[in-house]
């Protein structure tokens, strides 16, 4: 596939509505800086308790009243983790966690099953420096989650490659993961987030990037890279340029967004400001919203329950929290949850088990974890 260079932002109205109504703040932990937070039910009472990292350390909150729990402490006074991510790594019907320090190794922490903060950490990979983004994602079609990972510095064993990691056979004694690279020294310029689905229709999962540039000497692009089915483990994978001179590109989401079949995707320029579209097959871009500041968090799921993909966002010099309503075609009507909250991390997940999705938000600078409810059930 030919790669599509876009300069320049084709621009389409944005409808305002007033401030959403219904939606609820739930508090859940204020306890200083957090880039990151999953939910789950980690010890199996029926009801979601989150992981977050703040302060050198992960911690479990489990509900209803957030008692913490911690589970790990980084060497490092004041580390945390920037990403993560949870599901059952081990296969024995518990949630467990990975993630990693900004400049640290990845590792994953074994629920033991029993509430108790006893989980085992275990390496993923040595060799990665500069983590920034960690995405569970089933790429073998083994029917198991592998866990994608970026390496953000232009140096190293991985610099400017990013890989995909299949869990070894003996999760406990394996040095590491077994490590596939798929962007091999081709996704250069700080890569941040990722997106997965079968963009091409053959049955295997693409995984989209997006690179934000400054600090280093380029980025600022959009791209995706085709799975070679499978001969992934050795073929190489194509990669496809959607655009350049994307000031600070962070977020890049897949999804058909106007209901024509095609996979399309949506994104943000966290780093910077805006957030847009890319419309299959030539992947012309929507401009949605040009005036938000840093949406450096980005959710693309069916918010209000009407069958088409919406859109969430943070931004953290905006401090707005704002959802994007889909008319089904591609038309967005922007509607402000909040108006005084920070995020790094936001998450689509139905927090309360009334069967719609709520937004979970890691606070970045605002120090807090927080969750909002969805008023549509």
């Amino acid at each position: 596939m030919k790669a599509i260079l876009l300069f320049a932002p084709l621009a389409t109205a944005l409808a305002t509505a007033p401030a959403a109504a219904g939606w609820k703040k739930h508090p859940v932990v204020s306890a200083g800086h957090t880039n990151t937070a999953v939910a789950s039910d980690y010890n199996g009472d029926g009801r979601m308790d989150v992981i977050s990292s703040s302060a050198g350390k992960v911690s479990l909150h489990l509900a209803p009243d957030w008692r913490e729990i911690v589970l790990h402490r980084f060497p490092k006074l004041g580390a945390t983790c920037i990403h993560s991510e949870t599901w059952d790594i081990d296969g024995d019907g518990d949630p467990d966690w990975a993630g990693s320090e900004p400049w640290g190794k990845p590792f994953w922490l074994e629920n033991p099953g029993d509430g108790s903060g006893a989980w085992a950490a275990r390496i993923i990979d040595h060799d990665i420096k500069g983590i920034h983004c960690l995405l569970k994602a089933d790429v073998d079609k083994d029917g198991k989650y592998e866990v994608i990972i970026n390496n953000f510095e232009p140096d190293g064993v991985l610099g400017d490659s990013i890989a995909w990691f299949r869990a070894p056979k003996d999760l406990r004694k394996a040095d590491q993961w077994e490590r596939h690279v798929f962007a091999d020294r081709d996704a250069r310029g700080g890569s941040h987030y990722f997106g997965f689905a079968d963009v091409d229709g053959d049955g295997w999962g693409d995984i989209s990037v997006a690179a934000k540039g400054a600090p280093f000497a380029d980025g600022n692009w959009f791209a995706f890279w085709t799975n070679p089915g499978a001969e992934g483990v050795t073929k190489t994978w194509r990669k496809t340029l959607l655009a350049e001179n994307q000031l600070a590109a962070t977020n890049i989401l897949p999804g058909d967004l106007n209901g024509d079949g095609k996979v399309d995707f949506f994104a943000s320029r966290g780093h910077s400001q805006g957030i847009l579209w890319f419309e299959a097959p030539d992947w012309k871009l929507h401009e949605i919203d040009a005036e938000m500041k840093s949406p450096h968090s980005l959710v693309l799921a069916d918010i209000d329950g009407d069958g088409d993909l919406d859109g969430a966002t943070c931004g953290y010099e905006s401090k707005v929290v704002a959802i994007y309503r889909n008319d089904g075609k591609g038309g967005f009507t922007k509607e402000v949850l909040d108006a005084d909250q920070e995020s790094y991390d936001l998450r689509a997940i139905d927090m309360d088990g009334d069967g719609d999705l709520d937004l979970l938000n890691a606070g970045r600078a605002s120090g807090n974890v927080a969750w909002y409810e969805n008023p549509a059930k």
